[in-house]
C-alpha cells in the first residue's frame, strides 16, 4: 500500500511539474509573440486622410456624374449613361451601388476614426471634432440622395456587428448633424493644433481657424436646406452661423487635388467613354448674360463655338443631335490636376444672401451679399480682373427687386459647379433655376411625367436584405419612386 501511495505522489509531483513547465513555456511563447516593434494602437491619421479623400472623390462618383449632373441640367452623357437624363427608372444596380459606396467609403473610415478618438485609451476631442465634420458631410449626401437612411446605426457593421441597421428619419438626421457641427465648432475654436492632424490634413494643412469656417459654412448650408421643412430651426441656426466665422474668400474653399491614377475623375469623364457634352441649358444661361465663366465651365467645339445639347432628348432626337461634335466640359474642371470641391466661399455668400431676403427682409443687404458671392466665384476660377469688373457692372450682378430669389438661385447653381450633386439638391429645394416640364414630343417624360427626379430609389437588394427597416422608411416617406420628395423638399 505504501508503495502504491508513493507511486501516486510521484505521478502528482511530475504532473504538477510538467504543468508549471507548460505554463512557463506558454508565458514565454506569448512574450515571443509580443513583437516589441509591432503597432499596438491603430493610428487614426491614415484613416482620417482616407475618409477625406473618399469624400472628395464622391463629388464625381456614380450618383453625381451619372445622375445628378444630368438631373440638374449641367451636361448630358452619351451611350447607355444617358438613361437618367431621360428620367428613366431602370437603375436598380446603380441605386444599390450608390448607397453602398456612400457607406463603404468616407462614412466607414470616419466612423472608425470617431471610435478611436473617443475611446478611453486614445481620447482626442480635437480629432474627434474634425471627424464629426467629415461624417456630417458623408451622411448629408446619403440622406439627400435617398431620404430616410441608416444614421444612428449607419456605417457600424464592422465595429458593432450591425448588419441590418434601422432607418432614421431625415428630419432627425438633419437635427443631429447640426448639433454635431455646433459641438465641433465650439471645440475647434480654442483647440491646440498639435492635437489635430499636423501631417495628415489634406484640406487645410491643420489650420483650425479654416476648419471652423468650413464647419460653420456647412452648418449654414444645412440650415438653409431646412428653410421650407422647419423654418424655425432654419432661422435660429442661421442666426448662430452668422455669429461665427464663415468662409469668405477662395483661400477658405474646401478642395482637394487628386494625385493618384489619372487624377481628377472628371478628366476621364471628358476624355473617356461614354463622353459628356455640356447642356444647352447651362450654355444659354452663361451666354445670355455674357458670363466670363462660360470659357471655364465649357470648352469650345471644333468650330470655336460653344454648342450644347438639350437635356432629355428621345432616342430619335438624340440620334440627330450631332452629339460627338458638341462642347466638352471645360478644361479648368476636367484636367487631371483640376480641383474637387465640397464647399466654397462663393456658396456661403449666396446662402447668406438668400437668408437676408428670407429672414431679415433686407433686400439691400441681400444685394451686397449676392454681389460678393458672384465676385468670389469669379475669383475662385481666376477670371481676369478686367472681366470681373465688367461682369459686376452688368444687370445680372445686381438684384432687380423683382425676381431676387430666382437670381440668387441661378447664381448658386452656377457657383456650385462642379459639385453637381449639390447643384441638384439646390434645385430640388429652391426650384431655381426652373427646370422646364418636358412636354415636347422630342423630349422624354420618363417615369416622372417630365418632372425632374426628386431622389434615388431604395434598391431591390436593400429591400430584400433589410426589408422591415426599409419598408418602415417607405411607409413614412412615401412610395419608393424617384418623384417622391425627401423630407426637406417642400418647395
Amino acid at each position: 500500500m505504501q508503495t502504491i501511495c508513493n507511486t501516486i505522489r510521484t505521478k502528482i509531483v511530475v504532473a504538477v511539474g510538467i504543468g508549471m513547465l507548460f505554463l512557463s513555456c506558454e508565458g514565454h511563447l506569448e512574450d515571443l509573440y509580443d513583437n516589441p516593434n509591432a503597432v499596438t494602437n491603430i493610428d487614426d491619421s491614415a484613416l482620417f486622410t482616407k475618409a477625406v479623400r473618399s469624400l472628395f472623390q464622391g463629388t464625381a462618383d456614380n450618383g453625381s456624374s451619372h445622375f445628378a449632373g444630368m438631373h440638374a441640367h449641367y451636361y448630358v452623357a452619351g451611350s447607355t449613361w444617358r438613361a437618367p437624363d431621360q428620367y428613366g427608372d431602370g437603375h436598380d444596380q446603380d441605386y444599390n451601388s450608390i448607397l453602398n459606396d456612400g457607406y463603404s467609403g468616407s462614412i466607414r473610415h470616419i466612423e472608425e476614426v470617431l471610435e478611436l478618438t473617443s475611446t478611453s485609451s486614445t481620447p482626442n476631442n480635437v480629432r474627434n471634432a474634425l471627424a464629426h465634420i467629415i461624417a456630417v458631410l458623408g451622411y448629408a449626401k446619403v440622406t439627400d440622395a435617398f431620404g430616410d437612411v441608416p444614421y444612428t446605426e449607419g456605417g457600424k457593421g464592422k465595429s458593432q456587428d450591425i448588419l441590418l441597421p434601422k432607418y432614421d428619419t431625415q428630419e432627425s438626421i438633419y437635427k443631429d448633424m447640426i448639433i454635431r457641427l455646433t459641438n465641433s465648432i465650439a471645440i475647434l475654436k480654442t483647440a491646440d493644433p498639435a492635437m489635430a492632424y499636423p501631417n495628415s490634413d489634406p484640406i487645410y494643412n491643420n489650420d483650425l481657424g479654416k476648419w471652423v469656417r468650413f464647419a460653420n459654412s456647412v452648418r449654414l448650408r444645412l440650415a438653409m436646406r431646412l428653410r421650407y421643412a422647419d423654418n424655425d430651426l432654419s432661422q435660429s441656426t442661421v442666426a448662430q452661423c452668422l455669429s461665427d466665422p464663415l468662409m469668405e474668400s477662395p483661400e477658405h474653399d474646401a478642395f482637394m487635388i487628386e494625385t493618384e491614377g489619372t487624377g481628377n475623375a472628371w478628366y476621364t469623364r471628358r476624355t473617356g467613354f461614354p463622353s459628356i457634352k455640356m447642356s444647352t441649358f447651362l450654355i444659354d444661361q452663361l451666354q445670355s448674360t455674357n458670363d466670363p465663366r462660360l470659357s471655364v465651365f465649357v470648352s469650345q467645339d471644333a468650330n470655336g463655338e460653344y454648342s450644347g445639347i438639350v437635356n432629355g432628348l428621345t432616342d430619335q432626337a438624340f440620334g440627330n443631335s450631332n452629339f460627338a461634335n458638341l462642347s466638352d466640359m471645360g478644361l479648368a474642371l476636367s484636367s487631371p490636376e483640376s480641383k474637387l470641391y465640397v464647399m466654397t466661399a462663393a456658396e456661403t455668400w449666396l446662402l447668406r444672401a438668400e437668408a437676408a431676403l428670407a429672414y431679415d427682409n433686407d433686400p439691400a443687404q441681400a444685394n451686397i451679399l449676392y454681389r460678393k458671392g458672384i465676385e468670389i466665384s469669379l475669383k475662385q476660377w481666376e477670371v481676369d480682373d478686367t472681366e470681373i469688373i465688367g461682369f459686376m457692372a452688368s444687370p445680372t450682378a445686381t438684384l432687380s427687386g423683382v425676381n431676387d430669389e430666382e437670381q440668387i438661385g441661378i447664381q448658386m447653381w452656377l457657383a456650385l459647379t462642379p459639385n453637381y450633386f449639390e447643384g441638384w439638391s439646390h434645385i430640388r429645394r429652391t426650384g431655381y433655376p426652373v427646370i422646364p416640364l418636358r412636354t415636347s414630343e422630342n423630349l422624354s417624360a420618363g417615369a416622372t411625367n417630365g418632372i425632374m427626379p426628386s431622389r434615388f430609389n431604395y434598391s431591390s437588394f436593400e429591400l430584400g436584405s433589410n426589408s422591415s427597416n426599409v419598408q418602415e422608411a417607405i411607409s413614412r416617406q412615401g412610395a419608393n419612386k424617384i418623384d417622391t420628395p425627401v423630407w426637406w423638399d417642400k418647395n
